[in-house]
């Protein structure tokens, strides 16, 4: 199953050495498989995906400071995004994702010797100074002497710190695999306001109003299920970084839905079956990926949060599937089968104008019947998705 992947990461090394002389100039897309805080996890980590076929590497993010592993190395968005969608299908590296930026430390720049060359002897030539009448001094007005102007030096403003404690949501699997994804918190379970926070990441909270000093905890991470937590916020955690934050542990498992290619930013504009912006980084993954593998045949489901009627609009006249165009789209009142199924027909016809074979693609609405997270809860516009099944190989 993994011998074509295994082919497509050494055509794609091989590709990258050819094109290295240029690709410091160029933004760097890496397949990153797992992100460890740990160096002896991602050594670890490393050896297993290399004793399962793969050209697994890591390397330290500067910035975040986290070891990275990652299959793949190129400058090449489109090819980094094909190989992700593949990975995915045919592997047990689910969600793995693609990271841009540079990782690693840098290498030093070799510099090269400046040749000198000999200075030639030629006897120097050595030529009588004319002398010239003395003539009568010229009158020099004094210089008048005017004050330097003092420019004030430029305070720069100091950078003060945001108000509250500051916290890193330490998001990650059994295995130590730190996972991508947000903590909603909020000032109780039943509250109708939260407050959303990268995981992983250094970020300031504000004392909550409650009499408790407690706050409710909800991960929310694609392809994981959500965990809920009691934060105190005067005794957060024994564990400390070094910037003195409070690290909040948390591990998550990952949603069982079968042989599914997941998505991480495939989404939709509101009550709609318009795609956003961000969704066509991994469809045109998928796209490469089936024109690689011409024997696949996928089913792509539709979903919504709830099964109540929907205000929205489908794609209608328009053919353009990553914008709003309100006189083009239709609009209109929409059952939550309808809007999914449209969902999932706007997803078809782009793979089908990217050049995919409509006869290889299914499409199904499945309404709201199938929710990854609570219905009225925070985290409900989040099963407003699609997913790829694959049907035949």
């Amino acid at each position: 199953m993994l011998k074509s992947l295994r082919g497509l990461i050494l055509i794609m090394v091989v590709t990258g050495a050819a094109s290295s002389a240029s690709a410091q100039a160029e933004p760097n897309y890496y397949v990153v498989i797992g992100v460890f805080a740990k160096l002896d996890n991602a050594v670890r980590y490393t050896n297993q995906a290399n004793q399962r076929g793969f050209n697994a590497q890591y390397a330290i993010n500067p910035v975040k400071k986290w070891n990275y592993v990652y299959l793949l190395q190129s400058t090449d968005k489109r090819k980094a995004y094909a190989f992700l969608i593949r990975l995915r299908a045919e592997s047990e590296y689910k969600d793995a994702w693609v990271f841009t930026g540079q990782l690693g430390d840098g290498q030093a720049i070799e510099q090269k010797p400046i040749e000198q060359k000999p200075i030639e002897d030629k006897p120097i030539e050595i030529k009588p100074i004319e002398q010239k009448p003395i003539e009568e001094p010229v009158k020099v007005d004094p210089v008048v002497e005017r004050p330097i102007e003092e420019k004030p030096v430029e305070q720069k403003p100091e950078v003060k710190k945001p108000a509250g404690k500051p916290f890193v949501f330490k998001m990650q699997t059994a295995d130590g695999t730190l996972v991508n994804g947000e903590v909603h918190i909020q000032e109780s379970t039943n509250a109708s306001r939260y407050q959303v926070f990268k995981g992983n990441e250094l970020v300031y909270i504000e004392a909550p109003k409650n009499a408790r000093g407690n706050y409710v905890v909800v991960t929310q991470a694609p392809g994981y299920q959500p965990v809920s937590l009691i934060l105190s916020y005067r005794e957060p955690s024994p564990e400390t970084g070094a910037d003195g934050e409070a690290i909040i542990p948390i591990e998550v498992s990952k949603v069982k839905r079968g042989d599914y290619i997941d998505f991480t930013n495939v989404r939709f504009f509101r009550n709609s079956a318009i795609l956003e912006p961000a969704a066509q980084n991994e469809l045109d993954g998928l796209v490469d990926l089936m024109k690689e593998s011409t024997g696949y045949k996928i089913r792509i489901h539709g979903h919504c949060n709830g099964n109540q009627d929907k205000e929205g609009s489908i794609l209608g006249s328009s053919t353009n599937f990553f914008a709003l165009e309100p006189g083009k789209n239709k609009i209109g009142k929409f059952s939550a089968k309808e809007l999914t199924t449209e969902r999932a027909a706007t997803v078809k016809a782009y793979l089908v104008s990217q050049g995919i074979a409509a006869s290889r693609i299914d499409i199904k609405g499945e309404g709201g019947k199938i929710p990854l997270y609570p219905e009225g809860g925070t985290l409900g516009q989040y099963n407003d998705r699609i997913e790829i099944e694959i049907t035949k190989r």
